[in-house]
């Protein structure tokens, strides 16, 4: 349904869930967003961006030179703090699955992701694909969804930029990576991917070296990156010719 002027109506469906559950700021309560300007005013950006092998401050969140490796991420970009509304969202989105903040956390995400002149560099390459970290089927039928996807797909959509969410599949159902150290990380995660023959996006096989592929490693926060440099590490050994990391928060 829309108005002769062309503006269109929300779906009935839509408008009774508004009123039923209007959205509330995460951070203060307020009625209208999930984002009050004035909590807004309150995000933490990640001025220092840092290189994705050594944890250290690198320009743009470029690897070091002397940190490079075959197999590893060639950048890392992570936007805000995981602190505050932002940390909330994320968390909201995640363990109490309200999926309808997606839009407005992406939102706020893009205001701040153009900013980094490297990382839109890399979005202008040939034959750019974001994939996000994926679920283990298990899991995506516990949760009903992927967030990285969720987020992932909004995102590469305004970034223009192709989309790949079933390239890289999860092959070890790990234990969450939340209640674990930075050691116990990687042990987890280890071996826990593989790239996926029939991806719906034919852009394998990567290995044959006829194209160049560059891809946008997904996911919602950075911690000790052990899962999206486990990631990279299939990518890279597949013939992927570079892999940036992007993730909401730090």
């Amino acid at each position: 349904m829309s108005f002769s002027d062309g503006s269109s109506l929300l779906p009935i469906s839509t408008v009774i869930l508004e009123l039923l559950f209007p959205r509330k700021c995460l951070g203060c309560g307020k009625v209208g967003s999930y984002f009050c300007p004035d909590c807004l005013n309150l995000v933490l950006l990640k001025d220092e961006q840092i290189c994705p092998v050594c944890g250290k401050g690198a320009l743009e969140g470029l690897t070091h030179q002397f940190c490079r490796r075959p197999f590893g991420l060639d950048g890392l970009t992570s936007i805000f703090a995981y602190k505050g509304v932002v940390a909330e969202a994320i968390k909201k989105l995640k363990y109490k699955f309200v999926k309808d903040l997606a839009e407005e956390l992406v939102e706020l995400f893009l205001s701040f992701c153009g900013e980094g002149k490297l990382f839109s560099y890399f979005c202008c390459l040939p034959n750019v694909v974001l994939v996000p970290i994926p679920l283990h089927p298990q899991r995506l039928r516990w949760r009903g969804f992927n967030q990285a996807e969720l987020l992932g797909k909004l995102i590469a959509k305004n970034l223009g930029v192709k989309f790949a969410p079933d390239l890289l599949i999860r092959i070890r159902n790990t234990k969450p990576q939340v209640k674990l150290d930075k050691d116990q990380r990687q042990v987890n995660i280890r071996r826990a991917f593989a790239l996926n023959r029939n991806c719906k996006l034919k852009i394998t096989p990567l290995a044959d070296g006829q194209e160049n592929w560059n891809f946008i490693l997904f996911d919602d926060v950075w911690t000790t990156g052990a899962t999206l440099k486990e990631a990279a590490k299939v990518l890279k050994r597949n013939g992927a010719k570079k892999v940036w990391g992007l993730t909401i928060a730090r």
